[in-house]
């Protein structure tokens, strides 16, 4: 009886180490500069692929990357059990994930074609009247989403935006300065962009699946990021990343 107990505790005590090794998943959007493909071979980069990378290898905490487009991410990480989420504040309710630490800030800004007169919020209520204001959907950036003077045509990704700003079928965009900047980096659309106004600020957290906020993993996570953020990592990272906005842009008042 005392050997087979005794067996009984090593196995208990195994699938425990066991359980512990097993990675939680992290969803991120596949979008420039927080993450994005670097070879298409399944090799990632980016602000938000780096302080992953950084949280695991000091917190120890085993995790699972999964780069998916933004329509996938948001009916993915719901239906998760134990998962996390990097991702703009206004991509998920605290019902579908409570939110563990704010991980970027940015300028969400409205971009018109070069040539466009767009100075003030009044130019961009104007300029909307013709074809209307690209923004990606479910993204209400502040109460932008509900200003009824600005029309707006719904984009399902920045670069299908900016290929309709190129075609004449819209008459801006609307989005995450980087976003939009590495966006038409990436696909030569950077002789499109004239003149810019910031309309908000906005944020990317993280996110967990809202019966785990106190778990272990959370805390851990939470400790590590904060200390990356003192000690200048975070800052290190956003650096390499994050552009200086073009001359002329302007924050709305």
């Amino acid at each position: 009886m005392l050997f087979k107990a005794r067996h009984f505790l090593i196995f208990c005590l195994f699938c425990s180490q066991l359980s512990c090794a097993w990675a939680v998943n992290l969803y991120l959007t596949e979008v420039a500069p927080f993450a994005f493909s670097k070879d298409g071979k399944g090799n990632y980069d980016g602000i938000n692929v780096r302080i992953v990378n950084e949280l695991v290898k000091r917190s120890g905490v085993p995790i699972e990357l999964i780069i998916v487009p933004s329509a996938r991410h948001v009916t993915m990480f719901p239906s998760d059990k134990e998962a996390y989420s990097i991702s703009q504040t206004d991509n998920f309710t605290d019902k579908d994930g409570s939110v563990l630490f704010e991980v970027t800030q940015y300028p969400i800004v409205a971009v018109a074609q070069r040539g466009a007169v767009l100075k003030t919020y009044e130019d961009l209520i104007s300029l909307s009247l013709d074809k209307g204001i690209g923004v990606m959907r479910r993204l209400s950036y502040g109460g932008f989403g509900q200003d009824e003077r600005v029309k707006k045509v719904e984009i399902s990704t920045l670069e299908n935006g900016l290929r309709m700003l190129e075609i004449g079928r819209i008459s801006g965009i609307v989005g995450s300065q980087p976003g939009i900047f590495a966006a038409a980096e990436k696909n030569a659309f950077s002789h499109l962009l004239g003149p810019s106004i910031i309309i908000a600020y906005g944020a990317h957290v993280m996110r967990v699946r809202p019966d785990f906020t106190a778990s272990q993993t959370s805390k851990v996570l939470t400790t590590t990021f904060l200390a990356m953020k003192s000690d200048g990592s975070i800052s290190r990272i956003l650096d390499e990343f994050m552009k200086v906005p073009k001359p002329g842009l302007t924050q709305v008042k």
